[in-house]
């Protein structure tokens, strides 16, 4: 079996480097189905990595349906392909920015609007108030499969801040309140069924009329939304999880 080398001077977060190297071995049949990857011992000094690296790159695969941890077997190939092409679990912000970091982002489109009187209450503005709109979608990886077509909000206020959105690491929200000097206080997310419009179903590869599940997701600070992001994606394809933890 050759063994794939990491190279990279910019960044996705490390465990997304080895995640795509298992899953191009998995893929290619260099694991075949049930078999087991090497431990977990074995990856850290292939990869010179930590152990928790090692065990949140494998956490996705399981989560991407290809492995299963199995009692004294330990990571067992079960499929070559991701079963869901969209798999979050979230319990806070800062898993929407390692979100945003093992993910690709590519830019479409932005302009000036009059926000609409059916988007005002969702992204939280007056209708016909100025908004930057920013459209993209976001891939798996640079030049892989869509994993949701989006459209941004952004404030008249924070305008300035703007041009420089399409090519940011991270995710959007974190990167304009650190240029505004607005922190955030709040996090609302709201997740629904919406049926494709043209503009979506060309995106997702889908005809127009097909289920789309909506996550929106508004992020505000004390003078008011900084971003508010329509994220649509294919029905079938999605899964959502969050974690709750009691406070002790």
């Amino acid at each position: 079996m050759s063994v794939n080398r990491i190279v990279s001077t910019n960044a996705p977060p490390r465990y997304a480097q080895i995640l795509a190297v298992l899953r191009a071995r998995i893929e290619a049949g260099d694991y075949p189905l049930e078999t087991s990857l090497p431990s977990e011992g074995e990856l850290c000094q292939e990869f010179n990595a930590s152990r928790y690296t090692i065990r949140e790159a494998l956490r996705r695969l399981v989560e991407q349906g290809m492995l299963h941890r199995r009692q004294g077997s330990g990571s067992v190939v079960v499929a070559t392909k991701p079963q869901a092409r969209y798999v979050h679990s979230l319990s806070s912000l800062e898993d929407l920015f390692q979100f945003a970091l093992a993910t690709h982002y590519e830019f479409i489109s932005m302009e000036t609007i009059a926000l609409p009187d059916e988007r005002a209450v969702q992204v939280g503005g007056e209708a016909g108030s100025t908004w930057n709109l920013v459209k993209g979608v976001r891939r798996t990886h640079a030049g892989g499969d869509i994993v949701s077509f989006i459209h941004s909000y952004i404030p008249k206020r924070l305008s300035r801040f703007v041009d420089g959105l399409p090519g940011c690491v991270g995710p959007f929200y974190a990167r304009l309140s650190k240029l505004s000097r607005e922190e955030i206080i709040e996090a609302d997310q709201e997740i629904r069924g919406e049926r494709m419009n043209r503009e979506i179903a060309r995106y997702l590869g889908r005809k127009p009329g097909e289920m789309s599940i909506c996550a929106l997701r508004r992020y505000t600070a004390a003078r008011g939304p900084i971003i508010t992001s329509l994220n649509w994606h294919v029905a079938d394809d999605y899964f959502f999880r969050m974690k709750l933890l009691k406070n002790l």
